[in-house]
């Protein structure tokens, strides 16, 4: 991402982001992703092109600053302890929070971008990193056989495979039910037979 998260913001700096991150993401509920042009962003956030590509170095750029305050709004970073226990579950909480608080447009964009399209993909691939991050630095790698980065791809997968379904696949349910899914998919089911 060519901006910088670290760096100060200025207020002008934020609501030129706010601006083209909303603006983005406007769009998406309306077109396919794929038709989205940074002319028609700048045009709709009402800033010039060379102010975008001061922030951006594209279109997908902006996706991934999108995808970055989804991130900030449910505070994901500041999730601590073992993401296998309660954390887990806390961060589990705040990522429903947010399908939940954005399942509209959520519903908008998929109408307009399938799941198997170029932006559907660059979400899982921004959250699935997201998420491996947090667990693998979480992760007591002594109290595992399998390796962190495994485990924390299977657990992320795990919840944008419940997500998905709850939110794009239409069914409706509480977060206290998804909560019962997760423990219910990443509990041990099998066992081997002799």
């Amino acid at each position: 991402m060519k901006y910088d998260p670290a760096q100060k913001t200025t207020r002008g700096a934020v609501r030129t982001l706010k601006a083209f991150s909303e603006t983005m993401l406007i769009m998406l509920g309306e077109k396919p992703f794929e038709k989205i042009s940074v002319n028609a962003l700048c045009e709709a956030a009402d800033y010039p092109r060379a102010t975008f590509y001061n922030y951006f170095d594209d279109k997908y750029d902006l996706l991934t600053y999108c995808w970055y305050r989804m991130r900030r709004e449910v505070h994901l970073d500041q999730i601590s302890g073992d993401p296998t226990d309660a954390s887990f579950m806390a961060a589990f909480d705040q990522i429903y929070h947010l399908f939940d608080s954005h399942h509209d447009l959520l519903i908008a964009v998929v109408s307009h971008n399938p799941l198997d399209s170029q932006l559907v993909n660059h979400f899982i691939q921004y959250f699935t990193s997201v998420f491996t991050e947090l667990f693998t630095a979480r992760a007591k790698p002594q109290e595992l056989k399998t390796p962190v980065e495994l485990v924390a791809k299977h657990y992320s997968s795990t919840v944008l495979l419940i997500m998905e379904w709850i939110f794009l696949g239409q069914h409706p349910t509480t977060r206290e039910e998804a909560e019962v899914y997760v423990r219910e998919l990443l509990e041990p089911r099998f066992t081997c037979v002799e």
